[in-house]
């Protein structure tokens, strides 16, 4: 039996120092998981496949952590490159940082080397290709494709938008800030739906705002464009209609990390299931209000669809 949603993503090893002295904590973590997180809180798990890629010397098996999830269609490629560790650094009020704790990679460039060409050729390297997907699984019924360097972006929509009745995608800051309406449009277009956040696009807001860069994305190419802006909520534009503001949820924050993910794979996992595009984006806002609340993929994955549901008629 083939999986209806196909979600493609990276596993990362993540260390969290926290704001304040505590617990140093090595966890599983990945936009993979916390869209698989997602998405299994309305679909059911056995629906799911997910692609991603583990480097060596890798602590866990992400297998066994999405099996304790329900989801067994697990297609995971091994790279010789040594897996990548992400020191995540918590500041008081909530917000955090990253850059790579691999050695190599921070000698690349230090502080902020995430976004040199280093870092760079090790997150492709890390991140799966349409190649991983396993054949037997195609066509689909619907793909997610997580943040990725543009390299697998492209090959990704070119090879498996044909073989699949939507994709959504997640645009990574590495490649969009910077990039004009038109180039994202030019380089992603093959997707159904572009699911950024703030960071990726905030670069091509103007007088029009927010809801109005919306609009010019859908104009230019997206039939779905759903902007995600945090405790600000989401903005909603479909080609050729009225957008639409998502409220947010009052949430009790305790981790931010795979909101954003868990958000995307929960939309896909609507979509799929027939919900139109409003319905979708407050079901994905319910998903990701969950995840802020709790800590680690592990436990995103633990979530409780019924609680969702209840979050969502309340």
């Amino acid at each position: 039996m083939r999986p209806d949603l196909i979600l493609l993503g990276q596993t990362t090893v993540d260390h969290v120092v926290p704001a304040r002295p505590g617990a140093w904590r090595e966890r599983l973590g990945g936009n993979a998981l916390y869209a698989a997180a997602g998405a299994r809180l309305w679909i059911e798990p056995e629906r799911i496949g997910v692609v991603t890629r583990v480097g060596a010397g890798c602590p866990f098996d992400p297998r066994a952590h999405l099996a304790r999830a329900g989801i067994e269609r697990v297609a995971i490629a091994a790279t010789r490159r040594e897996q990548l560790v992400e020191w995540f650094l918590y500041e008081e009020d909530g917000s955090r940082r990253s850059l790579p704790r691999n050695r190599a990679l921070r000698d690349a460039g230090g502080e902020g080397a995430g976004a040199g060409p280093e870092y760079l050729a090790h997150l492709e390297a890390q991140s799966p290709s349409a190649a991983d997907v396993p054949a037997q699984w195609l066509p689909v019924r619907a793909v997610h494709i997580a943040p990725q360097v543009l390299a697998r972006h492209e090959e990704s929509l070119r090879t498996l938008a044909p073989q699949s009745g939507f994709v959504s995608l997640d645009p990574s800051p590495h490649y969009s800030t910077g990039r004009s309406v038109e180039a994202l449009a030019f380089a992603l277009a093959p997707a159904t739906a572009l699911l950024p956040s703030e960071r990726e696009v905030a670069h091509l807001v103007g007088e029009d705002g927010w809801t109005g860069l919306g609009q010019r994305l859908a104009a230019a190419g997206f039939p779905e464009v759903v902007i995600k802006r945090g405790a600000a909520g989401a903005i909603l534009c479909e080609r050729g209609r009225h957008p639409e503001r998502v409220a947010p949820l009052p949430v009790a924050v305790r981790d931010p990390t795979g909101a954003g993910d868990a958000f995307c794979g929960a939309y896909a996992a609507c979509r799929l299931q027939g919900h139109p595009p409003t319905e979708a984006a407050r079901r994905a806002t319910v998903a990701a209000s969950m995840v802020i609340e709790c800590e680690g993929a592990d436990t995103a994955l633990a979530l409780s669809p019924n609680a969702a549901r209840r979050r969502l008629e309340s």
